[in-house]
Order: C-alpha cells, then structure tokens, then sequence
C-alpha cells in the first residue's frame, strides 16, 4: 500500500472518529489522527467523557477499525456487529443425547467481543448472547456455549456451531482443533472466511479453534482464540476493517 493511500486512509479515518463522537467535521487540510490515538473505546472515553454507547472508529498502530463500543460510562469494551442473528446461524450448540442427557443447549450471538490490537474474538464473552435448552454433562448443568464451538457426547460428530461474518468486514483466519474422548469434527469455510460450519463431538468431545479449551461449556470471559483478519473490500462495509500498512 502506498504512503498516499496510507495517508488517505487515515485521514478517512480521522474524519469518521470525529463524526463519530459527534463533534464538527474535519476541514478538507485537517492533519491526520495520528495512530494509535483511537486505538480502543476507553482511548475514545478519555478524549470525549460523554460518548455514549454506539458505532465508532478506531486506528490502531496497523488497523482501521470499525466497532461497536459498549459501557462508555462504565469499561469501555469493543464488538463486532452480526448481521445476520436470527438463529440459524451465529450459534454454538451442545447436541443432547448419549452421556449428556437432557435439551440441546445453543447459544446465539449477536455481537462479538473483539480485541482491536489483534482482532481476536473472545469466544466466551456472552454479553450479547442468548442461550436455550439445558442438558447434564456429569455433574454440571450446561446452559451456555462460547461462540464457534460444536460439542457432544453421543460417540459422534452430532455437535454444531455457525459463524457468519457475511456483511461485514471482516473473515475468520484461524484453525479448528477436535479434542476429548473420542473426539472428531469437521468445519467448512466458504465465502473467503467468512461463512463457517463446524460439527464436533465424541465421548465427550467438541470443537473449537485452535487453541482448544477443556469442556467448553458455560464458557466465562477470556476465552481469546477465534482469530479474524480483514476481508476483502472491508473499507466499503459500515464498521471497515482496512490494514494501514
């Protein structure tokens, strides 16, 4: 990428953040934001006290990034918008039956917990979650699942789990990984990265991607692993992801 569209970039950028918060627009001779800057939404909170939860844009030392920033008034966190969340994609599922009886649990997302330095999910952030059906996994009672995880304990690959970034900017760049007893899966990526489906299971076993957690259920904050990386065209989708250099 040259520097020009380098500068250009970030000087898009620059406006948008500014636009973002609500401010005046930046005149056509305005300096570019420097990076790093508005590399975060607490970075954004500490510029601007008063932003409220929403759409902003953020340059990081590498990135153009658009996100969702949500509790500004309390820690600021950045999200990935899912377009599409109406349940048939989007979801990680524990398939009942086998040692594990009971309803299959299925957790569907609609934000994603993102790291903006790195672009890594956390997989087990359920702030913008919803989760059905309950089943026993020997002495615990799973209601939860983290995000891109397909488990069961049914002796076969019954599991299944969703990712779908179509529409937005940005595409899955990370392996999946089966683990425990007996364990086997699958995944299959379409539309550049991002449309993946998983299936996973065993006695008991799931999939997840790489690195793997042990028994991946009622899943807590922390669970950094699904890396993702900018998709093509991503200056054009309504939260961008553009690499600066």
């Amino acid at each position: 990428m040259g520097t020009a569209h380098r500068s250009a970039l970030a000087a898009c950028a620059a406006l948008a953040s500014v636009v973002a918060l609500g401010a005046a627009p930046a005149t056509a001779d305005a300096a570019p934001a420097p990076r790093g800057l508005l590399d975060s939404c607490a970075a954004i909170r500490r510029l601007l006290p008063i932003a409220p939860d929403g759409p902003y844009v953020l340059i990081t030392a590498d990135l153009l990034l658009g996100v969702h920033c949500h509790d500004m008034a309390g820690t600021p966190r950045e999200y990935l918008n899912l377009p599409d969340t109406g349940g048939a994609t989007n979801f990680s599922q524990y398939t009942a039956g086998g040692a594990s009886p009971g309803t299959s649990t299925r957790t569907t997302f609609s934000k994603l917990r993102v790291d903006p330095a790195t672009l890594t999910v956390d997989i087990g952030d359920l702030t913008f979650a919803t989760s059905t059906g309950s089943l026993t996994h020997g002495v615990d009672r799973v209601t939860s699942m983290p995000y891109a995880t397909a488990m069961s304990c049914d002796g076969t690959a019954s599991g299944v789990a969703s990712v779908d970034l179509r529409g937005t900017a940005f595409a899955v760049d990370d392996t999946f990984a089966p683990a425990g007893a007996g364990a086997s899966g699958a995944v299959a990526v379409a539309h550049g990265g991002q449309l993946v489906d998983i299936t996973g299971g065993g006695y008991c076993g799931w999939n997840v991607p790489a690195p793997g957690f042990y028994n991946p259920y009622n899943p807590q904050v922390g669970m950094s692993a699904l890396e993702l990386s900018c998709a093509p065209a991503g200056l054009l989708r309504p939260q961008p992801c553009v690499r600066l250099g």
